[in-house]
């Protein structure tokens, strides 16, 4: 039972976000942001390629 409810609340979520998302704001650059990492912060690589990864695309969607 408690599985169910979460799986529900998984895919009630991402149907939110994705009714967010794709709302006409104007600039469809509102949602999206670079991730800063702190000197102090650290990463395990794979984590390190995922924020390069997210950074690259923000900045290639985002001009």
């Amino acid at each position: 039972m408690l599985e169910k409810q979460t799986a529900l609340m998984r895919t009630s979520s991402a149907f939110l976000m994705l009714i967010f998302m794709t709302s006409c704001t104007g600039n469809e650059c509102t949602w999206a942001r670079k991730i800063i990492v702190n000197e102090h912060d650290v990463l395990v690589r794979s984590t390190a390629e995922q924020i390069v990864a997210h950074n690259r695309k923000v900045g290639s969607f985002c001009r």
